[in-house]
């Protein structure tokens, strides 16, 4: 009975204490509730900050980079494509790190630099050249006592409105380029008119000038031209000749001025001489002639003390300017570079109708052939001095040229050639004549034959044309084998 007490009394209190445990964790269960006002949102709360915490530790590294500085992926991607093009622009300057630059103002400068000295060295060249021709008109073409304005009755442009130097209009030049002036004068005994031609350096072409400093000995000089054209009837053929340094004479004969006359026509003479037989002529000078006696005639004893005797040229200063005085006599067409002569003809054929000028075209080409064979030019050719030297000293260095000019135009006029003379005249030129005549002809044969080959080779198929060829091919070995065959025995 005891122990059946005991055992009662143990469970009652095992469930006495169990029945507190239960209160008592329902009391603070309640009073936790009224304290927070929600214990299980709290809950939740803290379950989804570990739920966002778990999900960013395992997110992709982009959008890792998007909450650090942007919101949105569009935002990071974005970002992403402008980095990308940095690093191809990087990589493109590291390639192109030494290449040349495709824009640069240094390159500019240098290109307004040279268009610059280019227009001042035009301007430069244009007014030194303008000096130049001022320099010689105002020393031979201006002056009442010059040699042009005593022996011509006109001296002046070629028409009245071409421009001088300079574009004014009272100068006797007509200025044709910034480096060439001419001047036409007219109204003298025997002659149709003279032209002086002033050709002198390029010095507004820059390139030109660069040249000439590179290359000092090739670089061309100022040069003054006087042809004197010859009434028709006055030249006699047979009458040239050519007198000047023996290299200013090579160049001649190799000019077209030259060749056609002087290389083929003359040959070289001592001119006259004094009694005891010495040579009267200046050593320097190497005279050209069709005959001993035309180089007489020429050379007479005026001009022989003005210029062309030994002592008066080596004293003279003109002996470093002068370079050849050419007489040519119109034949081949070389006695007016100009076509001055032609002129009057063809002003009469354009004074007609056009039926009258188509019908009588032939006979006047006839006739404007007939007078340039009768007629002639002679021809000074010499340097300028230095265009520091100014007026004054054109007339003092140039004098003895210049004054020279109607003596030799008066003694060309008045030769009058022997039977004898004239017999070979008419010799030389008939054999010059049959020489061109065969060159010409070897060459018009020679094209033709190509131009009938070609016409032939058109027509052909390209079978015969390939048996052609192998044809002609088999004719030039067999001629290569007859050659070798006849050098062997």
């Amino acid at each position: 009975m005891a122990t059946t007490h005991v055992r009662a009394r143990g469970n009652a209190r095992f469930v006495f204490v169990s029945l507190c445990i239960l209160a008592l964790f329902a009391l603070v269960q309640g009073a936790h509730a009224a304290r927070g006002g929600g214990g299980t949102e709290t809950t939740l709360d803290a379950q989804q900050a570990l739920e966002d915490k778990f999900a960013e530790d395992f997110e992709a590294p982009i959008y890792k980079a998007s909450q650090v500085s942007m919101d949105t992926a569009a935002d990071v991607e974005v970002e992403r494509k402008a980095l990308s093009a940095k690093q191809r622009l990087a990589q493109r300057r590291r390639a192109n790190l030494h290449a040349p630059p495709v824009f640069e103002w240094r390159y500019e400068g240098v290109g307004l630099l040279a268009v610059v000295v280019y227009v001042l060295t035009y301007l430069r060249g244009n007014a030194v050249n303008r000096e130049i021709a001022r320099a010689f008109d105002v020393a031979f073409l201006t002056k009442t006592s010059g040699t042009f304005r005593k022996q011509f009755h006109e001296v002046g442009k070629l028409a009245d409105t071409d421009p001088g130097p300079g574009g004014r209009r009272s100068s006797n030049f007509s200025k044709e380029a910034p480096d060439e002036f001419k001047c036409w004068a007219t109204g003298r005994r025997f002659l149709t008119g003279t032209l002086v031609t002033l050709k002198l350096q390029k010095r507004h072409d820059l390139f030109h000038v660069i040249n000439a400093l590179s290359n000092p000995a090739l670089a061309t000089k100022d040069t003054c031209v006087v042809e004197c054209f010859f009434n028709p009837g006055v030249v006699q053929p047979g009458t040239c000749f050519a007198i000047g340094e023996l290299s200013h004479i090579k160049n001649l004969e190799k000019s077209n001025k030259g060749k056609l006359d002087v290389a083929r026509l003359c040959d070289t003479f001592a001119g006259p001489k004094d009694i005891g037989g010495r040579r009267r002529v200046s050593s320097l000078l190497t005279v050209k002639a069709e005959s001993q006696e035309l180089a007489c005639d020429v050379l007479t004893d005026v001009s022989l003390a003005a210029l062309f005797g030994e002592k008066t040229f080596s004293e003279s200063a003109s002996e470093r300017f002068l370079k050849t005085i050419h007489a040519a006599c119109g034949d081949g067409g070389s006695a007016s570079s100009t076509g001055v002569l032609a002129q009057p003809v063809l002003e009469k054929v354009k004074e007609k109708g056009d039926g009258d000028a188509e019908d009588d075209n032939d006979s006047s080409k006839k006739e404007a052939k007939k007078e340039a064979q009768n007629s002639g030019v002679l021809r000074f050719t010499f340097d300028l001095p230095s265009a520091d030297v100014g007026a004054d000293g054109y007339e003092r260095i140039l004098r003895d040229v210049i004054d020279l000019i109607p003596h030799l135009v008066d003694a060309v006029a008045r030769v009058r050639l022997s039977e004898q003379q004239k017999t070979n005249a008419v010799k030389r030129r008939k054999l010059v004549t049959e020489e061109d005549f065969k060159l010409s002809l070897k060459t018009h044969q020679k094209e033709n034959a190509d131009k009938r080959l070609d016409k032939k080779m058109d027509a052909m198929s390209d079978k015969e044309k390939a048996k052609w060829r192998e044809k002609q091919q088999k004719k030039l070995l067999k001629k290569g084998a007859g050659k070798s065959l006849m050098r062997k025995g």
